[in-house]
C-alpha cells in the first residue's frame, strides 16, 4: 500500500502525460475545446461542430483557407497577433494528428526518454475538471515535480533565453525535419505522415509555410514536435534546464558556460529556422535570480495575511507592494495578474472589498492586459454590482476603442451582454468602421439582444457586401449572422445542421 501511495505521489514524466491521451481524446480535446483562444470572452464553443464532424459522410474539401486575425494584449502592454482558423481546416489538422497519434507518441518517447525530470513544463495534457487539453498557466507540482532545487545544487548562474516570435517563425516544413530528420524530409516532400501534418498546417494558414497560428491548441502540440527534438540534443549534451513553451532557464556553474549554452541553443534553433530573442536573453548570478522573486514575495504577503479577513489597510499594502514589484520588474503586469488570482481566495472586509474592486478596475484601465481577468476573478467572486460593472465597461469601451485595442472593446460588450446593461456609445456603424471580425460579431450579438433591429439590419447588409473571396477572414461573423440561403457549400450544410459556435 505504501509503495502504491508513493508511486501515485511521484512526479510524472513527459511521456506519462502524453500516454494518458488516446487518439480519440486528443481529437476531441483539440477540436471541441481547443479551437477558440482563451483570450476571447467566453461565448464561443466548438462542441456542436465536433459532434457534426463525428457524422461527416465525406471529408471537408482540401483547400487553402484564410483565417480571422485579432490582437491580444501581452503582459508587457504590447499586443500579440492571434489567429482563428476556419473550423474545416482546423478539423482536418486535428484529424491528421489523431490518425497519427500513436506514431507521435513514439516520437515523444524517443525525444524525452533521456530526461531525468520533465524539461517542458507547459504542454498538452489531461487537465483537472476541464475538457480542454491545454492551459498556458497550468502547473501542478504534485504531478509535474519541482526540478529547480536539484538543478541549483552547485550552480552559480542562471541563463534566461527565449525564442524570437516563436509561433509566427515556425516553418511548417520544419515539422517533418524534426520528425524524420532534415535530410530524409527534404528527399521526400510528398509522402508520409509528417508531410501530411505539414500540409494541414499550410492549408489552415492559406497555403503559407511560415508561422503557426497563436491560439488554437493544436499549435502548442506542433511546436512541441520541434522543440522536444531540440531538447533531446541539449539534454544528451548534459545541459540542465527547464522550458516553458519557448522560454528557457538553464542552470550552469560559470558565466562562460552560460555563454556556451546560448551559443549551442542558438545553433540548434537555427537548424529549424528559429532565432533567439536577444533582448530577453541574460545570464544572471545566483541565488537571487534563481526563480521569479516576485512570485515568492506575493505568496509570502498572502501567507502573512491569510488568518481571518483582510482589512482595508492590509489590502492597500498588498496592492501597493504588487505595484512596486511590477515597477521593479520591467513593468511586468503578469505580477498584477498573479496578485488578482491570489486575492480572489482571500476573505475581505467590506471596506477592503470596496477598495480592492475599485483599485483593480483602475489598474485595468491603465493596463488592458488585466481586463480579461476581471469577470471571473473579481466580479463573480466579490459579487460586484451591475452598476459598477456598467461604469467600468463604459470606461474600458471608450478608452480601448480610442486606442484601437479592440480586445478591451470585446470584453466591454461581453459584460453588457452578460449583465444586461446598455452601452450607449456602441453603434453598428462604429463597429463596421473598425472592420474587425470579432468586434463585428460582438456588436451583432449585443444589438440583437437589445432588439435594435435597424442596427442588426445594417450589420447584415455589411456582411452581404464583404467580398466572398474574403469569407474566411470574417467567417465567425458571417457564418453566425447570415441565413443558410446566403451561405455556400460546406458552410450551408453546417448551418442546415443547426451548428453554432456561440453559447449565447
Amino acid at each position: 500500500m505504501l509503495k502504491e501511495i508513493m508511486k501515485q505521489a511521484a512526479p510524472k514524466s513527459y511521456m506519462d502525460f502524453i500516454s494518458e491521451l488516446s487518439p480519440d481524446e486528443l481529437y476531441e480535446g483539440l477540436l471541441a475545446y481547443g479551437l477558440f483562444c482563451e483570450k476571447l470572452p467566453p461565448i464561443f464553443t466548438a462542441e456542436s461542430f465536433f459532434a457534426y464532424c463525428e457524422n461527416l459522410t465525406q471529408p471537408f474539401s482540401d483547400s487553402p483557407r484564410k483565417y480571422v486575425i485579432f490582437d491580444s494584449m501581452r503582459n508587457i502592454n504590447v499586443p500579440r497577433q492571434f489567429g482563428l482558423p476556419t473550423p474545416m481546416a482546423y478539423q482536418k489538422l486535428c484529424k491528421c494528428l489523431c490518425d497519427n497519434w500513436v506514431t507521435l507518441q513514439a516520437y515523444f518517447q524517443d525525444t524525452t526518454s533521456n530526461q531525468k525530470y520533465k524539461v517542458s513544463r507547459i504542454h498538452i495534457r489531461k487537465l483537472e475538471n476541464k475538457k480542454a487539453l491545454f492551459e498556458m498557466s497550468y502547473n501542478n507540482w504534485h504531478t509535474d515535480g519541482s526540478p529547480e532545487p536539484d538543478l541549483l545544487i552547485g550552480k552559480r548562474w542562471l541563463v534566461k533565453a527565449d525564442i524570437a516570435t516563436c509561433f509566427p517563425s515556425i516553418y511548417s516544413h520544419s515539422i517533418p525535419w524534426a520528425l524524420k530528420g532534415k535530410t530524409q524530409a527534404k528527399a521526400n516532400r510528398k509522402k508520409g505522415y509528417s508531410n501530411d501534418i505539414d500540409h494541414c498546417v499550410q492549408q489552415m494558414k492559406d497555403g503559407e509555410t511560415h508561422g503557426l497560428l497563436i491560439g488554437p491548441h493544436a499549435s502548442n502540440l506542433l511546436s512541441e514536435i520541434i522543440l522536444s527534438r531540440i531538447d533531446k540534443m541539449l539534454v544528451d549534451e548534459g545541459w540542465q534546464y527547464t522550458r516553458n513553451v519557448d522560454d528557457y532557464s538553464c542552470y550552469v556553474e560559470t558565466h562562460e558556460k552560460g555563454q556556451k549554452f546560448l551559443l549551442r541553443l542558438n545553433t540548434l534553433l537555427r537548424e529549424y529556422d528559429l532565432l533567439l530573442n536577444h533582448k530577453k536573453t541574460e545570464i544572471l548570478e545566483l541565488p537571487i535570480a534563481a526563480v521569479e522573486q516576485w512570485v515568492r514575495q506575493i505568496n509570502l504577503m498572502g501567507s502573512l495575511t491569510s488568518i481571518g479577513k483582510m482589512n482595508y489597510k492590509a489590502v492597500r499594502a498588498y496592492l501597493d507592494s504588487s505595484i512596486e514589484l511590477m515597477q521593479n520588474n520591467k513593468s511586468n503586469t503578469a505580477i498584477l495578474n498573479y496578485t488578482i488570482k491570489v486575492l480572489k481566495h482571500q476573505p475581505l472586509t467590506e471596506n477592503a472589498k470596496d477598495y480592492y474592486i475599485k483599485t483593480v478596475m483602475h489598474f485595468s484601465v491603465i493596463y488592458p492586459y488585466l481586463i480579461p481577468l476581471l469577470d471571473e476573478n473579481v466580479f463573480d467572486i466579490f459579487k460586484v454590482s451591475v452598476n459598477q460593472i456598467k461604469e467600468f465597461a463604459e470606461i474600458i469601451y471608450r478608452e480601448n476603442f480610442e486606442s484601437q485595442n479592440y480586445e478591451g472593446v470585446y470584453h466591454a460588450i461581453f459584460l453588457a451582454i452578460k449583465y444586461g446593461f446598455t452601452l450607449d456609445e456602441l453603434t453598428a456603424q462604429q463597429a463596421i468602421a473598425t472592420d474587425d471580425c470579432i468586434l463585428l460579431l460582438f456588436a451583432y450579438c449585443y444589438l440583437k439582444k437589445i432588439k435594435d433591429r435597424l442596427s442588426v439590419k445594417d450589420l447584415k447588409n455589411y456582411a452581404r457586401n464583404i467580398d466572398k473571396s474574403d469569407f474566411d477572414r470574417y467567417w465567425i461573423f458571417l457564418y453566425e449572422i447570415l441565413p443558410k440561403s446566403e451561405l455556400s457549400s460546406e458552410w450551408k450544410a453546417m448551418k442546415d445542421g443547426k451548428i453554432t459556435f456561440l453559447t449565447l
